[in-house]
């Protein structure tokens, strides 16, 4: 399965207006966000555009954040194939405008057998680089792909994307911006 749809929900955007701006008709949408269908390397461009744009929102005054130059979503990630550094970016700067009383954007790796446990979190996209490569692997599945550290000794961790205050103050969102209908939700408000 494909991000389309946890997208769309994610934005709130009606079926109709998407297949609008996307120039197809609402059951050709639909077929691709089922994956049904498959979208033309140039469409999955379009779609990856299109949904960019919705990342890219104003500045906030406080905002400590550089504004990116471009705003760009893979395909990987709309395929649910792969996380890059630049959509990571998106995220990264869409909750620092529009959640930042919630906590930072973030990665959080966690013992998949205690999900108490709380391996580490990463929090600076630079750091994202060294520790993960710059990419996150998904399973077009839907289900978790756990993260194995080969710098620390094939370490192998479940990850969350998350939104960081402490470890006892973290709102997991993986499940808002990823296709994965069953994972646990690890958030923590203590």
């Amino acid at each position: 399965m494909n991000n389309l749809r946890t997208l769309r929900d994610f934005f709130q955007l009606p079926l109709l207006e998407v297949s609008q701006s996307m120039k197809l008709a609402p059951e050709v949408l639909t077929a691709f966000e089922d994956g049904l269908k498959e979208p033309s390397i140039h469409q999955w461009q379009q779609l990856a555009e299109l949904y960019a744009q919705y990342f890219h929102v104003a500045a906030q005054p406080a905002n400590e954040l550089p504004e990116p130059i471009h705003f760009r979503l893979s395909i990987d990630y709309l395929m649910n194939i792969g996380l890059t550094m630049n959509d990571l970016l998106a995220m990264q700067w869409y909750f620092a405008q529009t959640r930042p009383e919630i906590g930072r954007f973030g990665i959080m790796l966690l013992n998949p057998n205690d999900h108490l446990d709380i391996v580490r979190v990463t929090l600076d996209l630079a750091t994202v680089l060294t520790e993960y490569a710059g990419f996150l692997l998904l399973n077009h599945d839907g289900s978790l792909n756990q993260f194995i550290d080969e710098a620390h000794a094939n370490q192998v961790s479940d990850w969350r994307l998350v939104l960081y205050q402490d470890n006892q103050h973290f709102l997991d969102i993986s499940d808002l911006l990823l296709y994965l209908p069953d994972l646990p939700n690890v958030s923590q408000f203590q």
